[in-house]
């Protein structure tokens, strides 16, 4: 196994420029270069199309001149080229703290821009040369192939904030006691359609031809939609009693004929569901949804927190943004399906029990042939993981769910455990606080 450094977290840049070393050059300006060696603007023959300054080194417009017919510019003063879609460098503000030279944007990630220090007399990039020539190089090898030797910085094009915001978000309230159908029949449709993982069609039909009640399907996903948004708070804030390790896995479901993905986060021990939340993609900002999920249910944040995943480079990503944020926390992934290397070794029975979870959660949507749409999908994942956390009995746990409520004692029937555990969720309600 080589050891990629793809996320070798650096320590943040400066903000503002430094007070240079006497051993490192200063970043020249654009007007310093123009004085240096006298340069002069271009003698232009028809109009210029772009109308800007350079985005490397803030030269004049009148420097600048069209390199071929792809609307490709070049800068007379630093020699550069550029197209009229590169993000000006002088917008980034981040300096090297290991020379003073400003970062120039690198990649451009869906969540985030990553930027490296230029500087070829960096003490960084020294370094790391060094171990170049000495042979000691194998962990600076990326997964391309290449050797990472300059310094580098990740810009997130989100911050906490957002994310708080959009993790405390809550539906809108339906109420349920306006529904045609008594109570017992919503207790019926719950235990049918989440329990035993029924499509609503199968349930229609089954509660015409035993139990006599006639309602369509359309009618069943809407009760079970409803009651999703009386119990998301419920299951988002109810206060857990959880260990400090937290297991991670990704598993895809069908939207309108289209993958979308389930970021599953559990406790092992308790075999709580921590997060649960579907979304279109697998992006850094999804991992990091996910895992503030798992964290705002600690309170005060414990300092030896354990995520396990897998090798997706998404969660190095998430780890790193929540450094920058204050949030440490140690990650372990688990890579492949044999072990290669000891963190794999040691962590798999972990891994596996994730995995254990999202074949059960398959087990009751392979009947439901897909969602409709995003919102009935998570909808949907509301009631799995209240029937998860509070009502399934679990064989590693002496067939008692995660959650034990005392107010079960005295119900033996699913259908009226159902229909207390939504007598239970207003007192966690936060929209209508």
């Amino acid at each position: 196994m080589i050891p990629y450094a793809d996320f070798t977290v650096d320590q943040p840049p400066l903000s503002e420029k430094p007070i240079l070393r006497v051993a490192e050059p200063d970043q020249l300006r654009a007007e310093d270069i123009i004085a240096a060696n006298n340069i002069k603007p271009v003698n232009r023959r028809k109009d210029f199309p772009f109308e800007g300054n350079c985005p490397w080194c803030g030269a004049d417009n009148k420097y600048l001149y069209l390199n071929n017919g792809n609307r490709q510019y070049a800068c007379k003063v630093c020699k550069k080229t550029f197209t009229d879609k590169v993000v000006p460098r002088d917008t980034s503000g981040y300096y090297c703290p290991h020379c003073g030279y400003k970062l120039n944007p690198h990649h451009d990630r869906k969540g985030y821009i990553v930027y490296y220090c230029p500087n070829r007399r960096c003490s960084y990039y020294r370094d790391k040369k060094a171990k170049k020539e000495s042979g000691d190089d194998l962990e600076l090898m990326t997964s391309s192939k290449q050797f990472r030797y300059r310094y580098h910085y990740r810009e997130f094009k989100f911050n906490l904030e957002e994310i708080r915001a959009y993790c405390e978000q809550s539906p809108d309230l339906v109420d349920i006691t306006k529904i045609h159908a008594d109570q017992r029949t919503l207790g019926l449709v719950l235990t049918y359609y989440i329990n035993y993982g029924m499509s609503s069609r199968k349930v229609s039909n089954v509660l015409r031809d035993i139990h006599g009640i006639k309602i369509s399907h359309q009618t069943v996903r809407n009760y079970a939609e409803s009651v999703s948004t009386l119990l998301k708070d419920m299951v988002d804030y109810y206060p857990y009693e959880l260990s400090h390790t937290q297991c991670g896995d990704e598993t895809y479901v069908h939207i309108c004929g289209k993958n979308n993905y389930v970021f599953f986060f559990s406790d092992p021990s308790t075999k709580v569901v921590t997060s649960y939340q579907i979304f279109s993609n697998r992006d850094t900002m999804n991992a990091v949804i996910s895992m503030w999920n798992v964290m705002r249910k600690f309170s005060p944040f414990p300092e030896d927190l354990t995520f396990i995943t897998d090798g997706n480079p998404i969660y190095n990503a998430a780890q790193l943004f929540f450094e920058l944020c204050g949030f440490k926390f140690d990650l372990h992934q688990v890579i492949g399906v044999k072990n290669h290397d000891e963190t794999s070794k040691k962590y798999r029975p972990f891994k596996q029990t994730e995995e254990r979870l999202n074949r059960t959660f398959k087990q009751n949507y392979y009947p439901t042939n897909g969602y409709g749409s995003l919102e009935q999908a998570n909808s949907y994942m509301v009631l799995y993981v209240a029937f998860f956390n509070f009502l399934r009995r679990h064989s590693s746990l002496d067939y008692q769910p995660p959650v034990r409520l005392d107010e079960f004692r005295n119900s033996d029937l699913m259908p009226d455990k159902w229909l207390k555990l939504i007598g239970m969720s207003g007192q966690y309600h936060r929209a209508e606080a």
